[in-house]
């Protein structure tokens, strides 16, 4: 307890504390730029630190992942919620292509799983007026590993899965190995 006081009185010490718990939940990120085109939403999505290396691990060993990307766009209102103009999902598969040495992700070759790009999402908007009042969403969740795989594991091992207990147990495990990321940015008129 003595040891947080310090931590809190010291600015320096509190502010490097600040910037350390900042740069780690930075790591899984996902950067988007969107543009008005005609009444479609063109928007770049680029997804940073979401494969770390033990899922990296997971699916080379066979195991496919799924990568779901939510994409919304929002029009904004003064003194009162957005109102969601448009919306997507797309559910990509990630898998390890022994033929390429590579990861993929819907069958394309990811050269750099740290830093990847996805492909352009396009979003009707209906109308479109000013380009400044609305705003994008984008919401990724990897899911390499889940409850039923694990259940299923669990039966080859044990005999049986289907106490309680190891519902709970298996679905912990398969929501540690779920990672996700989100990023907004504003819709740009196009240049």
């Amino acid at each position: 307890m003595n040891r947080l006081w310090r931590l809190l009185l010291d600015r320096r010490k509190l502010a490097l504390a600040l910037l350390l718990l900042a740069g780690a939940a930075k790591a899984q990120e996902v950067a988007c730029k969107a543009v008005l085109a005609g009444t479609r939403a063109l928007v770049d999505a680029t997804i940073h630190g979401l494969l770390d290396r033990e899922l990296l691990r997971i699916v080379k060993l066979g195991v496919a992942g799924r990568l779901t990307v939510e994409t919304t766009v929002t029009r904004r209102r003064q003194l009162w919620f957005g109102h969601v103009v448009a919306a997507t999902r797309r559910d990509l598969p990630l898998t390890w292509s022994e033929e390429r040495g590579a990861f993929e992700l819907d069958g394309r070759a990811l050269p750099d799983p740290e830093h990847f790009a996805l492909e352009r999402i396009p979003l009707p908007l209906g109308e479109a007026d000013d380009a400044r009042a609305y705003e994008v969403e984008v919401v990724t969740r990897l899911v390499v590993v889940t409850r039923g795989s694990l259940g299923r594991v669990a039966d080859l091992l044990e005999g049986e899965s289907d106490s309680p207990l190891t519902r709970t147990v298996l679905g912990a495990i398969a929501n540690d190995l779920t990672r996700s990321a989100s990023g907004t940015c504003r819709l740009q008129p196009r240049r």
